[in-house]
């Protein structure tokens, strides 16, 4: 047997001797990633689906269409942690925050919620977008009764019960496999994959945290889509960049999972028709290699449509 050969580090300093008691060994799984996405191209598909289904579309939706429709074509990814092993989810369920402001314009008090998007990749992005207006419609009236229960619940139980009641919630659902209404809990409300949006506030880049008692292996927080110099036939030229922002957990999600799934939801934003025509969608896509085939083909609408 090799043997593990160590000597003391005898001249180290003040910091690294506070810093070695400080701290537990890491034992965190979460992966951090960002990638840019030129957005000309969605812009302008989502200003056309705006005119044609009458729906305000926006690039958080389509977001969360291009990560349903990956997660479907990478089953293996749509899983959860039960019982400390993987098991698969039957379907593509995803979950878009919503916030909640104070009517009184209290910072504190604003509440944040959301609404999980059932199937979400066999729904087209006005469904997607309806769904949930909608339901960001009844979070903000105090019309939503899972989430006016859950609220109550925190606003009235003392933290240590409260802390203990989740607790619960958690372990019925997710290991037990027993749906909670009964105790006032939807069940499974975070679903495959959670999207968030910080872009309309100007922030490029920023990380989401997991929910613990949500067991969603990845949120994607979409950040701003700016005006940005990029290199283009050997020439600096302003194109519009989005900026999306990975939150993974390791023990689904790896690095070479993460870096499918990122090139899956990239191509689907930079050619955005593939969120729509599930025929062409599934040809491209699966033919993984045919990058010049996705460079050449004109995916953009009609000119005269964007007039």
């Amino acid at each position: 047997m090799p043997k593990l050969h160590l000597k003391p580090y005898r001249h180290q300093s003040s910091f690294r001797r506070i810093a070695s008691v400080a701290w537990d060994p890491p034992r965190d799984p979460t992966i951090y990633g960002s990638m840019e996405v030129r957005a000309d191209r969605l812009l302008e598909w989502i200003d056309l689906k705006r005119r044609e289904t009458g729906e305000r579309i926006t690039i958080t939706h389509a977001v969360a269409r291009a990560v349903a429709l990956a997660l479907a074509k990478h089953p293996d990814l749509n899983a959860v942690v039960k019982w400390n092993g993987l098991h698969l989810r039957r379907d593509v369920d995803v979950f878009l925050q919503v916030a909640i402001p104070k009517e009184n314009g209290s910072t504190g008090q604003a509440d944040l919620s959301g609404t999980c998007v059932r199937l979400a990749d066999t729904k087209d992005i006005a469904t997607i977008c309806r769904e949930v207006r909608a339901s960001a419609k009844k979070l903000r009236a105090h019309q939503d009764t899972a989430f006016q229960k859950t609220k109550a619940q925190a606003d009235m139980l003392p933290i240590p019960i409260f802390k203990r009641v989740l607790g619960l919630i958690q372990w019925l659902q997710y290991e037990l496999g027993i749906p909670t209404e009964f105790m006032g809990a939807p069940t499974d409300p975070f679903g495959s994959a959670m999207v968030t949006s910080l872009g309309m506030f100007g922030i490029k880049v920023a990380y989401a945290p997991f929910f613990p008692p949500a067991r969603t292996p990845m949120i994607i927080l979409v950040g701003a889509c700016e005006d940005t110099p990029v290199a283009e036939d050997g020439a600096v030229v302003v194109r519009k960049v989005l900026t999306l922002n990975a939150t993974f957990d390791h023990r689904v999600i790896d690095g070479y999972h993460g870096a499918l799934i990122s090139r899956e939801v990239k191509r689907m934003l930079e050619f955005p028709r593939l969120l729509e025509e599930e025929g062409e969608r599934d040809h491209l896509i699966g033919n993984s290699d045919q990058t010049t085939e996705l460079e050449t083909l004109d995916l953009n609408p009609p000119t005269q449509d964007l007039a």
